[in-house]
């Protein structure tokens, strides 16, 4: 017998699939929470662990579906959500994922200002951290919602990830911006 009496092949394989479910979890989960913008638990119009905006900003829901709306307020001036993410110790990469909605967009005098996602790395005293991630952006609008997706890699010393959906000095327009994602990709 290969096994002894008390641990049968049924067993072992259950603890097996127990021991890796458990160790796969945390490494797949996201890092920010409540990513579908789904769940407003204290009631206050808006979706829990996501930061408000300063102006510009709505909770939407379309056919019961949530998400924020980012809509330019004022020509050349930036709407942003800020949200600073925790990155734990020793990960090397990230994926982003999330779907985006861009609308009526007049982009402003410089190339760079559209409709994007700033981000930024700071260690854990608050300093900045380089190189930078590559900033995802559209000058363009899309037809309906389009899904996206990028790899971050994590550059030595840095643990928290500036993230900042942005309509950056732009003439007009809005963002809508849903299921934002962000795993680590390496334990």
């Amino acid at each position: 017998m290969l096994f002894p009496k008390n641990l049968r092949p049924s067993r072992l394989l259950a603890a097996l699939v127990l021991c890796l479910g458990v160790l796969a979890g945390p490494a797949h989960a996201s890092l920010i929470k409540n990513p579908d913008m789904e769940a407003d638990t204290n009631g206050d119009g808006w979706p829990d662990n996501w930061p408000k905006l300063k102006s510009g900003g709505t909770w939407e829901n379309e056919a019961g579906n949530h998400f924020i709306r980012m809509t330019a307020t004022e020509p050349n001036k930036t709407t942003m959500l800020y949200m600073e993410i925790n990155v734990p110790a020793g990960v090397k990469e990230l994926e982003l994922s999330w779907r985006w909605r861009v609308s009526n967009l007049v982009v402003g005098a410089q190339s760079w200002f559209d409709a994007r996602i700033m981000m930024e790395w700071m260690d854990a005293g608050r300093s900045k951290v380089n190189p930078s991630p590559r900033a995802p952006s559209t000058r363009n609008n899309t037809d309906g919602w389009v899904q996206r997706s990028m790899r971050i890699t994590v550059p030595e010393g840095a643990r928290i990830l500036k993230f900042m959906p942005s309509l950056f000095q732009v003439q007009s327009g809005t963002l809508d911006i849903d299921d934002v994602v962000l795993r680590p990709v390496t334990p």
